[in-house]
């Protein structure tokens, strides 16, 4: 097969390109027959289209190509690599979740072209038949099943979503929630200690989507511990709900472990929740498994009741699902995160998702970026103190991209990240070094080198650093110093 290529590498430019026309135009005839040409999947944008980019009346279109098909409306309550739960909605925003069914998106439209980690998203709106084997009654109910298989042939846009960009593909965009109504940011005031830039974040995020936040503070018994409550810490705590408050934005301090030590928030949160799908995002082990318990959840959330662990911020939702709440109301709960990463934003847009931007008075230029220009509104109002220094800080963060890991672009982290550049540039210059003796050996100031850096990794995660020990002879060493020796290796054999 090798040697075929190469072959046809060293052939006339003519005839490869006489090659490779052929083999694309079979390669369209063959999608064309299969009709995987037409992207049908947002089904109301696919019929809208058709009608001429007409929207008025997409809903009644959509109703007719469901009807004619035999379609379902359901609601994505689950969703694990290519299996699908889907809830049958029936009334619009009211999915019944006492019969799952378990579906598969048609397998044409895996070949659709999308930058979205996954397409399919806990929130979502989809149109779905039953499959062949399932057995329906007169009624169109399944049969003898408790678990009826079906298959996803469309989905419904989104109206609103909280997206980031993939921390594994920074091209690609990885969708958190759909169709929300409320998005409750949720963050405690200790372990782990409240990221005040990750809700800065989220709240972009949700100016963009023009989604009503509330943000919720958990914990908040903790603040009544002098061995981790300081008073400057008190302070800056307080200065940071009130500048939220006067924005506008709502604040809930409530225990959620011991909620009856704050009665008033728990009332107040399931009259937020009431009546609306609310999508739950936050930091890992801040609690939000923890409120939801409090909104008489169809099934309880598992959590650690001990609070010495659960206080140590530990991540038990690994997935994203979709429950009735018996308040009266439906809740997304999603697994923590570490980081937030949002789109690039302009000056313009992402001012515009600063409200206390917003009631200014113009700058002297009209596309002012708020950092070095003459006459600029927001800089003199916070030197005013209208516009708070944290929050401008905030916005500086996120147009220059600088967000370290939490979301922040001050100096918190500044030592530790001086640490790893720091021994980033020790492992470097180890690189260029010539091994004497083993190619695939480790030195004892490598086994430091590395040693210290998975301290430093451990130590970021929460847990204590382990005790240094050289890796064993032979077998240790840096991995990109390894690959990179046996690359060197690999370059020097003459080629088989």
């Amino acid at each position: 097969m090798a040697r075929g290529w190469r072959q046809f590498l060293d052939e006339p430019d003519g005839r490869k390109g006489k090659v490779v026309g052929r083999f694309e135009k079979m390669r369209k005839e063959k999608r064309s027959v299969r009709g995987r040409t037409v992207d049908d999947w947002i089904i109301d944008e696919h019929l809208a289209r058709e009608a001429g980019g007409q929207t008025s009346g997409v809903e009644e279109l959509v109703e007719a190509h469901r009807v004619a098909g035999g379609l379902r409306t359901g609601r994505v309550i689950e969703v694990h690599k290519r299996n699908v739960f889907v809830a049958e909605e029936k009334e619009p925003g009211k999915p019944d979740t006492g019969l799952l069914w378990l579906c598969s998106v048609a397998k044409r439209h895996f070949q659709r072209a999308h930058r979205e980690r996954n397409f399919v998203v806990v929130g979502d709106r989809v149109l779905f038949e039953a499959d062949v084997e399932t057995k329906l009654d007169a009624a169109g109910d399944p049969i003898d099943s408790d678990l009826p298989r079906g298959n996803i042939q469309h989905a419904r846009s989104r109206h609103s979503r909280i997206a980031r960009r993939d921390p594994h593909a920074p091209d690609w965009e990885h969708v958190m929630l759909a169709n929300i109504d409320l998005v409750c940011i949720v963050a405690s005031v200790f372990n782990p200690e409240v990221r005040w830039g990750l809700i800065d974040r989220f709240l972009v995020q949700a100016e963009l989507e023009n989604l009503r936040p509330l943000i919720v503070l958990n914990k908040v018994d903790l603040l009544g511990d002098p061995k981790l409550a300081s008073p400057e810490f008190l302070a800056r705590y307080a200065r940071r709900v009130a500048i939220y408050r006067d924005i506008g934005y709502e604040v809930v301090e409530v225990c959620a472990l011991r909620p009856k030590k704050t009665p008033d928030a728990v009332k107040a949160l399931r009259a937020q929740f009431r009546g609306k799908l609310v999508g739950l995002c936050g930091h890992s082990g801040v609690g939000k498994s923890s409120i939801l318990n409090l909104m008489e959840p169809e099934f309880e959330q598992v959590v650690d009741e001990n609070p010495e662990i659960f206080y140590k911020g530990r991540h038990t939702t690994t997935y994203n699902s979709l429950l009735t709440l018996g308040i009266g109301a439906y809740a997304i709960d999603t697994p923590g995160v570490r980081s937030f990463s949002i789109d690039s934003l302009g000056a313009i847009e992402l001012s515009h998702c600063f409200p206390e931007f917003r009631s200014l008075a113009r700058c002297k230029y009209r596309e002012c970026s708020h950092i070095e220009e003459p006459g600029c509104a927001v800089k003199a109002a916070m030197e005013q103190g209208v516009v708070s220094k944290e929050r401008y800080r905030s916005y500086l963060g996120i147009l220059k991209g600088v967000s370290f890991r939490e979301g922040e672009g001050d100096n918190t982290d500044a030592p530790m990240i001086a640490d790893l550049k720091a021994r980033a540039q020790v492992r470097d210059a180890l690189l260029e070094k010539d091994p004497a003796d083993d190619e695939l050996g480790a030195t004892a100031a490598e086994a430091a080198l590395l040693q210290g850096e998975d301290d430093a990794s451990t130590h970021r995660r929460g847990a204590p650093a382990a005790a240094s020990a050289p890796p064993p002879s032979g077998g240790g060493g840096s991995l990109a110093r390894r690959l990179a020796l046996l690359k060197k290796k690999a370059a020097q054999e003459p080629p088989t």
